[in-house]
């Protein structure tokens, strides 16, 4: 053994003329590459935990408690059905899709194929033309909708971990097919962005038999939508009120209703999240969607994939502030006037 490591030493070190043993030449660049790769490797692990805690910052840990939804029990049918497909190919059967994990979320998953997200776009473009002055009859007959693609419901069962359903409440816009509105900038620009953030199936299999407990809706997506407006201006039979706004991120749920539809479920209550870092928030809603095999959803797309610009801003909306216009639309609105 002694031989042996004499052998190691001798290799990568010598005696200079005072008896004084120095590293060769090669030994000490190869520390300095083992040293450089080591700082290497350790950044990337470094960016990998920062961006890691950023795209795990989904509403999963910051539900409030309520109870526990029974799920209820189905037999799972024994015979194959024939799978039913939409004129473009893709599976409209949600039982021939398949889901997938990803590395932020066990949960929150990824449908395949690819194609299913088509449909869901189509109510998201519906979502995005009714925050940039389309009325909501307007953007169904627009984007071929036979109803307007929303509920309103007051609580959405969803999974709180991979063991426990939880109850969330949700909130509605409202349904008023005259209603319109526009989410502004501070330059009067379209300023409401949404992406998706995973897809669960609302039954789960045990032993033989399937658990189904998300209703009439077999699947359930999870999308964010950053509203970084800071206006609102509001519209219904020529009444007009514009409003100051603080640009919110918060967290919408979708369900699949069959035959490529999806509709608008509500949005959850809690958590809002106030968005003060503007370039962290897109830098996340790009990352997520694209993990989930998707994209943001803008402005910008809206007009390239359906060709719907943001409808023209009445004169001199910005000094429509008045109390009785508000509270007329309110009114309207609730139902107590026509």
């Amino acid at each position: 053994m002694k031989s042996l490591w004499n052998t190691i030493l001798d290799g990568l070190t010598y005696k200079d003329l005072a008896g004084k043993r120095q590293l060769r030449v090669y030994a000490i660049v190869t520390s300095l590459i083992l040293l450089l790769l080591l700082m290497v490797g350790g950044m990337a692990g470094l960016n990998h935990f920062l961006l890691m805690r950023m795209v795990q910052a989904t509403p999963e840990v910051v539900f409030i408690p309520t109870e526990t939804y029974s799920p209820v029990e189905t037999e799972i049918p024994a015979t194959e059905t024939t799978e039913p497909e939409a004129s473009s190919g893709c599976p409209t059967d949600s039982s021939k899709w398949s889901f997938t994990p990803t590395m932020i979320s066990e949960t929150y998953q990824v449908i395949q194929p690819a194609c299913v997200y088509q449909g869901l776009e189509k109510t998201m473009a519906w979502a995005l033309a009714v925050r940039q002055g389309y009325s909501r009859a307007e953007a169904t007959e627009l984007l071929g909708f036979s109803e307007m693609p929303l509920r309103q419901i007051e609580t959405v069962t969803i999974p709180k971990n991979a063991n426990e359903l939880i109850d969330v409440p949700v909130s509605f816009i409202p349904p008023h097919p005259e209603f319109r509105e526009w989410r502004l900038n501070e330059r009067g620009e379209e300023a409401v962005t949404y992406a998706l953030r995973g897809c669960f199936e609302t039954s789960s299999i045990k032993g033989n038999r399937r658990e189904v407990w998300g209703g009439e809706y077999p699947v359930i997506c999870m999308v964010v939508e950053d509203a970084e407006n800071t206006q609102i201006l509001y519209s219904l039979y020529g009444h007009l009120y514009t409003s100051p706004a603080t640009p919110m991120r918060s967290f919408l749920l979708f369900g699949y209703s069959g035959d490529g539809q999806w509709v608008w479920l509500g949005t959850q209550t809690q958590p809002k999240l106030e968005i003060i870092h503007t370039g962290e928030i897109a830098s996340d809603r790009l990352t997520v969607a694209t993990l989930y095999d998707s994209q943001p959803w803008n402005a910008g797309w809206l007009r390239t994939t359906y060709h719907l610009e943001m409808q023209p801003l009445p004169e001199n909306w910005q000094t429509m502030t008045s109390e009785d216009e508000k509270q007329y639309i309110l009114t309207v609105l609730s139902g107590s006037a026509q």
